[in-house]
């Protein structure tokens, strides 16, 4: 592979549970744990059950039931090991009962703050695949939303990009090249990682990653963007100035809030089919900042800006991703969303704010585009009962 070659071409096909494989764990439940009178619920997950599978994956079989093992333990069957992994019921039930409802607020963010054991359990449940469910668990199963498993995880993630960009601005602010360039790799991955979710393709952990970038039809064309964003040669001391550092680190962050911004809306009731093209700001006039993040919680849409979050609309957020240096009146119609009568002053007090730089901010923002809302902050500031 030659240097300019496309990543892309790394891509592999997606590998599942063989029919061997399949038949190995239903064995393990019927000879082994004591069939469906003691195993009332089954389900095969992890890397296999969503085609991430690889040389050395382990067949993982989540078993809910009476008189199972009390730990994980593997079980051979037809030469094919099996790993069993015992939940207790409740557990399950509080997992599944997290996704019937998306409900996270300003000020609550509970349900994208589970620890990560538990988001781990949660993903490999929900993407598996049931070999055995009790007539208990059929309604739990038939209640719980895979829209609002994607939602957490979009939002989850944007949440983390939005601290990962405050970092950022933070290290910049005192010529901390290093953190920063750290901290913004950190922002796009997180970003990648919400926007896959906003396409359907839900999964727990790094290792994978531009492996389903690669492999996910929406996101694929921004792979290449991406891992070379990601895996930029930079020696700060060596070859790297700072100003270099700074373009990547706004650069990496600018890909973050374009996909950020899609994946909150067109990403949200219905899984997101497709991103614009890559691309970086152009121009000298109004573009979004990069440090910015859009996220969307039950109580209102979000900019979250270092130190600070501003309570903004759907259009506001649509108007703001369109924002990339040209001039106003070069925005496409559909850039404009009719509920923003006047774009200057709109752009004025997204500016006024710093959520837009390259305009020249006048008078006082209008609270109906843009208004500071401590709830809103990547970390809340809620004041004490």
């Amino acid at each position: 592979m030659t240097a300019t070659d496309s990543v892309l071409s790394w891509s592999v096909p997606d590998v599942r549970f063989s029919p061997e494989q399949t038949a190995a764990a239903e064995g393990v439940i019927s000879t082994c744990l004591g069939g469906p009178e003691r195993v009332r619920l089954a389900v095969l997950g992890g890397s296999f059950a969503v085609g991430l599978g690889h040389g050395t994956s382990d067949v993982d079989l989540y078993v809910v039931g009476e008189e199972l093992p009390v730990s994980e333990v593997v079980i051979e069957h037809g030469g094919v090991p099996v790993h069993i992994n015992p939940v207790p019921a409740g557990r399950v039930r509080t997992l599944l009962g997290l996704t019937c409802e998306y409900r996270v607020t300003g000020a609550d963010r509970a349900q994208i703050g589970m620890e990560l054991k538990a988001l781990n359990a949660l993903i490999r449940i929900v993407t598996g695949v049931p070999l055995h469910i009790g007539p208990e668990w059929r309604e739990p199963f038939d209640a719980f939303s895979f829209d609002v498993v994607r939602q957490i995880n979009l939002v989850r993630n944007g949440n983390i990009s939005s601290a990962m960009a405050e970092d950022a601005y933070g290290a910049l602010a005192i010529g901390d090249l290093l953190t920063a360039a750290t901290a913004s790799a950190l922002a796009l991955e997180s970003a990648c990682e919400a926007v896959l979710a906003a396409a359907g393709d839900v999964y727990f952990g790094p290792k994978f990653h531009y492996r389903r970038l690669a492999r996910t039809a929406t996101t694929a064309p921004w792979l290449d963007h991406v891992w070379r964003l990601n895996h930029r040669e930079l020696h700060p001391g060596s070859g790297t100035d700072e100003q270099e550092m700074t373009t990547v680190v706004e650069q990496r962050l600018w890909a973050a809030g374009t996909l950020m911004a899609h994946g909150v809306v067109e990403g949200w009731d219905k899984p997101l089919t497709k991103l614009p093209e890559p691309a970086v700001p152009h121009g000298g006039g109004a573009r979004r900042s990069a440090y910015f993040t859009p996220l969307r919680f039950t109580d209102g849409w979000a900019l979250v800006g270092p130190d600070e979050g501003y309570r903004v609309s759907e259009a506001v957020v649509r108007l703001w991703r369109a924002l990339d240096g040209r001039p106003l009146s070069q925005l496409a119609p559909e850039d404009v969303p009719a509920d923003i009568t006047d774009i200057e002053a709109a752009v004025a007090s997204l500016a006024a704010y710093g959520a837009v730089s390259g305009f020249a901010s006048a008078g006082t923002p209008d609270p109906g585009i843009i208004r500071p809302e401590p709830e809103f902050a990547c970390h809340p500031k809620v004041a004490a009962p």
